[in-house]
């Protein structure tokens, strides 16, 4: 049996190609379909040996493992295209916002993983968070958590404390990227530094720190209180920050939370 890949869209054909360039799976164990099979093209020229399926059904008639890669309106439809080739065997995975698994077990009574994977997996850093149902055996489960291990670090962690979690890995890149966007603005702004020149200070300078807090294993507050000297001028913006920025994350995640909620009740509709 075949590992199978329902979908390459931007996070699909991310994590397959991660996988593929680790040497994480085998090009000969892969097939993949997609609705839009000439984006396959070039990872075919790539990995000449992985499969592609014409259609969903035959993916499924072929894999006792597949990862749904589409997005979380499609998922419903793929499963019931593939339903009569699936057994209690199959081991279904996917990476889909908002979907419960209990919503997917209303269609599918089988195993279940749920993966959130992040962007920054591109580059083999970041968080992949891993939930399973009860139904997914330990070697299934390490199977999962091996394979993201390969493009990330991977953390399993409760399905209620998901969507905090995705916030804090998943969602983050785009966060951080516009916070530091804003603060090279307001850079430019207040000198004759180009926004180009301010981007990439505030770039270098955050990978700089980032090494500082994982290989110097730096706490937040140690490079804080490193920098921030008292009685300075970088105590001075701190002291700011310390007054405006703990509820506009408040907010933040507030603001994200009842987006999901409004997901989940949509999503209801569709599974109960």
């Amino acid at each position: 049996m075949k590992i199978g890949f329902i979908g390459y869209g931007s996070m699909g054909s991310m994590i397959i190609k991660g996988l593929l360039g680790a040497k994480a799976v085998s090009m000969g164990d892969i097939i993949i379909s997609t609705r839009t099979p000439h984006k396959l093209d070039e990872l075919k020229r790539n990995y000449p040996q992985i499969t592609i399926a014409e259609n969903n059904v035959t993916l499924a008639n072929k894999s006792n493992k597949i990862f749904l890669f589409v997005t979380t309106g499609q998922v419903r439809n793929v499963i019931e295209e593939i339903k009569d080739q699936l057994s209690p065997d199959t081991h279904i995975i996917h990476i889909s916002a908002g979907l419960h698994m209990e919503l997917l077990e209303n269609i599918f009574s089988g195993k279940i993983s749920r993966v959130i994977p992040s962007l920054t997996s591109e580059v083999g850093e970041g968080v992949s968070l891993i939930c399973h149902n009860r139904k997914v055996t330990e070697s299934e489960k390490e199977f999962v958590e091996d394979l993201f291990g390969n493009i990330s670090s991977t953390k399993v962690i409760s399905e209620n404390d998901l969507e905090v979690g995705t916030d804090l890995t998943s969602c983050a890149p785009a966060f951080m990227a516009y916070m530091m966007m804003c603060f090279a603005n307001a850079g430019a702004q207040k000198s004759n530094l180009t926004q180009a020149e301010t981007e990439d200070m505030v770039i270098k300078t955050l990978y700089g720190t980032a090494k500082l807090l994982n290989e110097k294993e730096m706490s937040f507050e140690d490079v804080i209180s490193r920098v921030a000297t008292k009685g300075g001028i970088t105590e001075e913006g701190i002291i700011l920050l310390e007054k405006e920025l703990p509820l506009l994350f408040h907010d933040l995640f507030e603001t994200t939370l009842r987006k999901r909620e409004k997901v989940l009740d949509d999503l209801k509709k569709q599974y109960i």
